[in-house]
């Protein structure tokens, strides 16, 4: 694990909450979820980006791939490096990926950026609708 990983991990420790990451997979009525729970820092929308345009109802979360790769989730191995294979660690914005957090509803995932330094993915910002 790199010093990047291990520096956010650290800080995800003192300010976070836990969330569960879940993709569900496989179709109606055979679908199953896969789950891995995760700490994240979770903030409202900035009033930049409200300015911006991003609805003031979206949930900034940033996380560490810690968890995620300890789980080896969404299952198998950790995969070759992009390009030449899409990491299946990275959530995914549409409809096969949602968060769940603080008891509620699951919400869906509008925007993932993977921070990927040196090859190694370290971190991971995404939005949610809240």
């Amino acid at each position: 694990m790199s010093g990047l990983i291990a520096a956010l991990d650290q800080a995800l420790a003192m300010a976070s909450e836990d969330i569960i990451l879940r993709r569900t997979v496989g179709t109606a009525p055979n679908q199953i979820n896969i789950d891995v729970k995760c700490r994240a820092r979770v903030t409202a929308a900035s009033t930049e980006q409200i300015q911006a345009g991003i609805p003031a109802t979206e949930l900034n979360i940033i996380m560490s791939p810690t968890e995620i790769t300890a789980a080896q989730w969404p299952g198998g191995q950790v995969p070759a490096l992009p390009p030449f294979d899409v990491d299946q660690r990275i959530p995914r914005a549409g409809v096969t990926d949602k968060v769940l957090m603080r008891g509620q509803a699951p919400r869906a995932i509008t925007h993932v950026d993977p921070q990927i330094i040196g090859g190694e993915l370290v971190r991971i910002n995404m939005r949610v609708t809240g």
